[in-house]
Parts: C-alpha cells; sequence; structure tokens
C-alpha cells in the first residue's frame, strides 16, 4: 500500500470511529455530516467521497458493529465454557449491542433500506445459519436441547422467530431500546414458557 492509500484508509477509518462514537451517543437520526465532518477532523466531502451519502456511513457502521458481534459470537464458542454461560454471554452482547444507538439500530439496519435487507440475508444465510447449527449441536451434545428435535424443526422455529421480529417497525420499536423486555425474550427463546 503507498502513501496515498494508507492515507485514505486512514481518513476513511477516523470517519467511521467519529460517526460510531457520534451515533453511540445521540443516535443516527440527530447526527448532522458536519458534526461527523467536524469529530473527524476531515471535510465533509472527503465523506461524501468515501461513502456516498449519510445513508451510506450509517449502512458500513451497522454492518462494522454486527459483523464485529459476529467474531465475537466465534470466539464465545470456542471457550472453555459451559452451553448455558456461553448463550448467557451471546445473549449479553446482543443486549448490550441493542442498548447502544438510542434504540434506532435494528430499525436502521432493517426497517426501511432494501440494501441493508439484502446485506443481512446474505450474512444470515453464509455465516449466521452455521453459528447457530454448531450452537445447537453443541446443546444438544451437553444435553442442554432436547437430542430428539430434528435440526430441521429448530431452524424453522428460528427462522419464524427472526421474520416475526422484523415484520412489523412496532416490533422493533417497543423491544430494542427496552434492555429487561429483550432479556425476557431471550429467556422464552433460550428455555420457553415452561422454562425454570
Amino acid at each position: 500500500m503507498n502513501g496515498f492509500e494508507r492515507r485514505k484508509a486512514q481518513g476513511k477509518e477516523s470517519i467511521l470511529r467519529a460517526a460510531l462514537d457520534l451515533f453511540r451517543t445521540y443516535g443516527f437520526k440527530k447526527v448532522s455530516m458536519n458534526d461527523i465532518a467536524h469529530r473527524a477532523g476531515v471535510s465533509q466531502v472527503t465523506i461524501y467521497n468515501h461513502f456516498g451519502s449519510k445513508d451510506g456511513l450509517v449502512r458500513e457502521v451497522i454492518k462494522d458493529q454486527f459483523l464485529g458481534l459476529l467474531d465475537k459470537v466465534r470466539e464465545i464458542m470456542k471457550q472453555e465454557k459451559s452451553f448455558p454461560e456461553k448463550l448467557e454471554t451471546i445473549v449479553f452482547d446482543k443486549t448490550n449491542l441493542a442498548r447502544q444507538y438510542h434504540g434506532e439500530l435494528l430499525q436502521a439496519a432493517l426497517q426501511n433500506d432494501p440494501q441493508m435487507q439484502d446485506w443481512f440475508q446474505s450474512l444470515w444465510q453464509q455465516d449466521i445459519n452455521q453459528i447457530t447449527i454448531d450452537l445447537v449441536e453443541e446443546g444438544k451434545k451437553t444435553g442442554y436441547i432436547n437430542p430428539q428435535r430434528s435440526q430441521e424443526s429448530l431452524m424453522l422455529y428460528l427462522e419464524i422467530l427472526r421474520r416475526g421480529v422484523f415484520a412489523s417497525s412496532d416490533i422493533l420499536t417497543n423491544i430494542e431500546p427496552n434492555v429487561e423486555l429483550l432479556r425476557e425474550l431471550n429467556f422464552l427463546f433460550i428455555y420457553g414458557m415452561m422454562g425454570k
């Protein structure tokens, strides 16, 4: 990488860091391109050159956050912890991510942006599905998930839940900023209505 390419990459990274900090603090809607440019020490034109628009920048921040969460989940899966401990850590990380961005993360990511919907669908098919299958298999092997439940039925159940959550903006609006509700829903997901 030559000097120009290195400076360009550093500038882009600086913009992403500034946007991430501001979005976490104020949410996506309240932060302007001018705010981001000022924090990053660049011009608004530079931001537009890298990302095309504020929506493009928001997309990059969201992708970065979800890819980071997937990396954490992969690391958790490798740890020498019990299945319930791994599940609790994964749920805690998801809850923490939902708490940030003033409850706007999932809405911004999925509600009105076909490009992000396509990206998430691709991510689901390529990565999340396999991570989920691996987690379910570990749960079965360790006796925490009923081994008589077929992988097909469990994956269909998860797909029904996923589509249900994203079916209405009202559902996301009520869930995302309410950490206690999110924990309770995760408990229902993990243990069902008959859980201890």
